[in-house]
């Protein structure tokens, strides 16, 4: 995959800018540098590459200049083998689309990525300031571990460590052995609490319900009270309602009679007793007013009469104005005329002429040339010097460029030799071989491997050693027949079982033996207590009796009477003692039958155990026939067979990696072969001498010293050809600048001849035009502030004749004698003409007061007009002629009103007292109760009251009792609810255990893949990232190794000086370069397998100083040899670094960029 142009087309600060990162060049790396300043959009450039190909998040930090729905983007990419476009625009879906603006899959642009999503790409193919830090930060936390730092350097991935831990912290959360406080610990501390409160609650039904029973019985006793409580309480309260009642209606009869007594006035509005102060006041105020008003009409009046109008000075206000303008022209003319005069006689134009040579010219406006060959001239003035020091330039150059090529001619002789084409491709392969190879080579890796080989032959060792009975070599052991894993799982599942049931055995054996013996112990006891005097016993005497009797019968003798007697009395004698030990016969009859049952128990348990013991004899036969093949002495069980194939497995895998390691030792040993032969190759064919038996470092030697020799001598060919070509030029120079000086004259000339300057037989040079120019300036201006002056004066001298005429004018019109001056007789007539304006407004203004005087009368007699309709309508409702009669009617209205509220507000009290829909209904219920048998009534509820109140609380204090005993048992919902818990808790219990299950196994996962990454791929990582990092940090480190630790190989650095370092040791700079290091070696390691993907790194090297800088971008180019490097800064000089380590660098200035135009790179050739 490969970019070649980036359209920013509507992104961040960018509209219609384009990127072309152009075709990718052939014979040099395909590296670029993208240089802007500060806020000039790297950030955004690189931004917009990952939108390009993963699409345009939700939300964008991008949007402040171009909205949502116009953003986008454009790019013409090398993907799957062709170029393509494609546009990017921001929307939910769809938003990938080609240059018909047809959608798109995103597959079509992700097709070389391999399923890379957008941070694993952020990840494994950019670098900023921020990842670099974390990953020198990830190196600290990884203690060097070297799997871990392979991996991550390889994929990408940060903070794997703190992943691991994290990993690790969430399984011994879970559960970790003998640990406290984990969550499987908890939960079985939880169980084990809800069985104990199972265990509490188990009780008996029947008290349960008793107990409820009851508590129903004490529930309808209270009820009861309770309804009898409130009879008696309704009572009392009534009878208290209506004792309350009594004093109010004795107010309400009083109230009822004081209205009765006053006089009927209709109720006037309730704004009117407010009105009627007002109403008063603005009668009196309106009254004044008026009179004043009339007086003031009748003094303005007269004093308008005694005002006189000038009509004919009123009439001459226009020309008065116009002669205030007039007046001040000619004060100034007054002034100005003299000065100017003086001034004309001042200038003159004939010390100006005599300056240019022309006393006798006539015409001195014919001297002045015009703006365009004024112009002409000072243009030719100006490039004089340009011109002449141009010419002088020229020929200093061309003089120096001539001494320097007879120099250097002198030794050109000497590097003819290395010119033939046969000599430069010699060296050419030379060069190509000595930069294709490293120069220190394998020596670090080789070392390592050493090592390496040595701890796995230990290993070896000790691995067989562990086989023990077994002996033999590794390859007897890989020959060895050992059980199959399922083989193996079922031997010890039948072991298992086996063990298990002949354990379960022997432990009920050894527990149902000693009851047994115990039984039989008491049996006999009981036996001796009580005789025989089992059922059995007495089965047989009685047997006996009837057999006797049978026989006594049959012969009826003596002998048979004495027998049946002997065997009577023996049964009367047993049965009576079976009377008498009833109980010890009873308890010998169960004795008897738990015997016989504990007797078959004990057998059965036999049974088990040597089935159990057969089972595990014919498991040890089976085992034996498979131990034999592997070793005659062998006596393991299936656990430590196990355990035993998993060390043969280990010592296999060791002998393995031995194996690989001598594989890596003989590789390196002919790869460096390959190599010397390649470069003695090389050597010999460019024509240089040395021995074969020369090491690699001599052979760099000899082969560097004659590159430095043919690049000397190069480089003076190619200098000889500058000076030619140096020379060339300047020639070429000194011709144009004579060809300019002689184009010059001839352009001076020509002026010349066009005005007055060509009459003279010899034409001006530079330094007379110049001063010529000057006083013909002096001459322009003198003859135009001549005239300008003149002009004036007739203008002043006209204004001051017509200001004279128009005095005169207006002292007759205005009857004004002609004595005095004209300014005398100017402030006469405006004094006049003033005074008749003064007498005007006076006029006018007392004119307006007596309006507005009249206005104001006006509006108060419309005012008293309103006032008296108010009056009027008050004293026609009551029938009144004054406004005291008025007041007084108010009043009175005012108290009946108070009355009738107060009237009203008690029979609502009334109502609401007795509970009464009316006042009617009140007022019967008053009229016929007794006052004395009321309060009799509620002195003998109030003890009953008392009574019912304490016989309720009583039983709600049984009631209470009672409810409390039957939820201290609870019901069967808390025995639910335990069994709830319980099973809820065995869920969490599973579910917990299968997380941890779940951590644990990926956990050591992800360890045995970070084992098989490390041994994968350590060897061709190791040689790069050692000499990337020898290469960052300018030979300070030799590189890097692998190296034996705790758990399991660490990285180490080793220093020029033979010291080494962990890579957690390092200091962080050091880290840093080591991590950019990893990275580069796992770029390699991915573009070994997979097609080129673009690797971006944004301003990395701010800590870096310009050596280290150099090396970096040298590391670059060599990326960039396989794929796509694209480097982003604001730091001009490292464009500069860039272009010296990589002569075929393209560089881009985002400064460039405007719109609608395209950033060109410049390849620095």
């Amino acid at each position: 995959m490969r970019i070649n142009r980036l359209d920013l087309t509507r992104y961040g600060k960018f509209t219609d800018a384009v990127i072309d990162f152009g075709a990718r060049p052939v014979e040099s790396p395909d590296l670029h540098v993208i240089y802007g300043p500060n806020e000039a959009g790297k950030s955004t450039t690189l931004d917009a590459i990952l939108d390009l190909i993963f699409g345009i998040g939700n939300t964008t930090k991008y949007d402040f200049q171009h909205a949502y729905n116009t953003m986008r983007l454009g790019a013409n990419v090398h993907i799957a083998g062709q170029n393509r476009d494609f546009v990017r625009i921001k929307r939910p879906q769809n938003s990938l689309l080609d240059r018909e603006e047809r959608s798109l899959a995103d597959t079509e642009i992700r097709a070389d990525l391999g399923g890379i999503d957008r941070e694993a790409f952020s990840t494994m193919f950019s670098l900023d300031d921020i990842t670099l830090e974390k990953g020198g930060e990830n190196i600290l936390a990884s203690k060097g571990d070297l799997g871990e730092l392979l991996f991550s350097a390889s994929a990408g991935l940060s903070d794997l460590s703190r992943q691991l831990l994290a990993i690790r912290g969430d399984a011994d959360s879970i559960y970790k052995l003998r640990g406290r406080g984990t969550q499987l610990g908890d939960l079985k501390v939880r169980l084990k609490d809800l069985k104990q409160k199972h265990e509490e609650l188990d009780f008996q039904a029947t008290e349960y319900r008793k107990r409820l029973a009851e508590l129903h019985r004490l529930e309808g006793q209270y009820d009861q009270a309770l309804t009898e409580r409130a009879n008696t309480q309704r009572r009392a309260d009534e009878i208290n309602r209506t004792l309350r009642a009594l004093p109010t209606m004795r107010r309400l009869t009083a109230l009822r009679g004081e209205l009765d007594t006053l006089y009927a006035v209709s109720d006037p509005p309730e704004s009117w007793k407010l009105e009627l102060p007002r109403i008063r006041k603005e009668e009196i105020e309106l009254c004044v007013k008026l009179d004043e008003i009339a007086r003031n009409v009748a003094e303005i009046e007269k004093e308008i009469d005694e005002v006189v109008d000038d009509a004919v000075a009123l009439g001459l206000v226009g020309r008065a104005a116009d002669l205030t303008m007039l007046e001040s022209r000619y004060l100034t003319a007054q002034v100005d005329v003299p000065k100017l005069a003086d001034r004309v006689a001042e200038l003159s134009v004939e010390a100006l002429l005599l300056q240019l040579g022309k006393a006798d010219e006539q015409t001195p406006a014919r001297l002045v040339l015009n703006a365009a060959i004024v112009g002409k001239f000072r243009a030719l003035i100006s490039a004089k010097s340009g011109v002449d020091a141009r010419r002088t330039s020229a020929a200093e150059e061309l003089a120096k460029a001539e001494r320097a090529l007879r120099d250097e001619g002198e030794g050109i002789s000497l590097f003819e030799d290395f010119r033939s084409p046969a000599r430069i491709r010699a060296f050419e392969v030379l060069s190509a071989t000595v930069k294709a190879m490293p120069k220190s080579f394998d020596e670090v890796a080789l070392r390592s491997l050493m090592r390496r080989r040595e701890s796995a032959d230990v290993l070896l060792s000790e691995s067989l050693a562990q086989l023990a009975p077994w002996r033999g070599s590794p390859a007897d052991l890989a020959t060895i027949s050992v059980p199959s894993t399922v083989r193996l799982d079922d031997w010890k599942t039948r072991y298992r079982e086996g063990r298990e049931r002949s354990k379960t055995a022997r432990a009920e054996l050894e527990r149902l033996e000693p009851d047994a013996r115990g039984m039989d112990a008491e049996i006999d006891v009981l036996r001796v207590r009580a005789g025989e005097i089992e059922a059995s016993s007495v089965a047989a005497s009685r047997a006996a009796r009837e057999k006797a009797w049978i026989s006594h019968r049959q012969t009826l003798d003596a002998q048979s009477a004495d027998a049946f007697e002997h065997v009577m009395r023996a049964d009367d004698q047993l049965v009576s003692q079976r009377l008498l030990h009833f109980a010890e016969a009873s308890k010998l009859a169960q004795l008897m039958l738990s015997r016989a049952s504990l007797g078959s128990n004990v057998e059965a348990a036999r049974e088990r155990l040597q089935a159990a013991a057969r089972s595990l004899s014919e498991l040890g036969s089976e085992m034996s026939a498979a131990l034999a093949l592997i070793s005659g002495d062998f006596k393991l069980d299936p656990e430590e067979l196990e355990e035993w194939v998993r060390k043969r497995t280990v010592a296999l895998r060791a002998r393995d990696d031995l194996s690989a390691i001598d594989q890596e030792v003989a590789d390196i040993r002919d790869r460096a072969q390959q190599s010397k032969d390649q470069l003695l190759s090389a050597i010999k064919g460019a024509g240089l001498t040395s021995t074969g038996e020369s090491d690699l470092a001599a052979l760099f030697a000899v082969a560097e010293d004659g590159l430095d020799a043919f690049n000397l001598a190069m480089d003076q060919a190619d200098r000889l050809e500058r000076l030619k070509e140096d020379m060339v030029a300047r020639t070429r120079a000194m011709s144009d600048a004579q060809k300019a000086a002689d184009a010059w004259e001839a352009k001076w000339s020509e002026l010349c001849s066009g005005c007055w300057l060509g009459e003279a037989s010899v034409l001006p040079d530079v330094d007379e035009v110049n001063g010529i120019l000057h006083v013909l300036e002096n001459l322009t201006s003198a003859i135009e502030a001549r005239d300008g002056l003149i002009d004036r004066i007739e203008k002043m001298e006209k204004d001051s004749a017509l200001f004279e005429d128009s005095v005169f004018d207006l002292c007759d019109s205005l009857e004004i004698g002609k004595t005095g001056s004209l300014t005398e007789l100017t402030r006469t007539i405006g004094d006049r003409i003033k005074a008749a304006e003064r007498r005007r407004e006076q006029r006018e203004r007392l004119g307006r007061d007596v309006v507005r005087k009249q206005e104001e009368e006006r509006e108060l007699l419309v005012t008293k007009e309103i006032l008296d309709v108010q009056i009027g309508k008050m004293t026609a409702f009551f029938g009144c002629d004054t406004l005291d009669e008025v007041e007084a009617c108010i009043d009175l209205s005012s108290k009946c009103q108070a009355l009738r509220s107060s009237i009203t507000e008690l029979e609502q009290e009334l109502v609401e007292i007795s509970g009464a829909n009316d006042i009617g209904d009140v007022e019967e219920k008053l009229a016929s109760v007794n006052r004395q048998e009321l309060e009799d009534q509620l002195a003998l509820l109030t003890p009953i009251l008392e009574d019912q109140d304490r016989k309720c609380h009583d039983v709600f204090h049984e009631r209470s009792t009672k409810q409390k005993a039957v939820e201290a048992i609870g019901g069967d919902s808390v025995a639910a609810a335990i069994e709830e818990q319980r099973r809820t808790i065995l869920l969490e219990i599973e579910e917990r255990a299968g997380r941890y299950l779940e951590l644990r196994a990926g956990i050591t996962a992800a360890e045995q893949a970070l084992r098989l990454y490390r041994d994968r791929h350590r060897s061709g990582m190791m040689m790069r990232a050692s000499e990337a990092f020898k290469t960052i940090s300018r030979g300070a480190y030799t590189g890097v190794a692998a190296q034996p630790g705790k758990d399991g190989e660490v990285l180490i650095a080793v220093s020029a000086n033979g010291g080494s370092k962990a890579a957690d040791e390092l200091s962080k700079g050091a880290r840093f370069q080591l991590y950019l290091a990893l990275r580069v070696a796992g770029y390699y390691e991915f573009v070994s397998n997979r097609t080129p993907i673009p690797f971006i790194a944004d301003d990395i090297m701010e800590t870096f100083d310009d050596f280290r800088a150099e090396e970096a971008f040298r590391l670059f180019a060599e990326m960039a040899g396989h794929g796509q490097v694209i480097y982003l800064t604001h730091h001009r000089h490292l464009t500069e670094i860039a272009r010296k380590v990589c002569p075929g660098v393209r560089l881009h200035d985002l400064e460039t960029i405007q719109s609608n135009s395209k950033l060109s790179g410049v390849a620095a050739e």
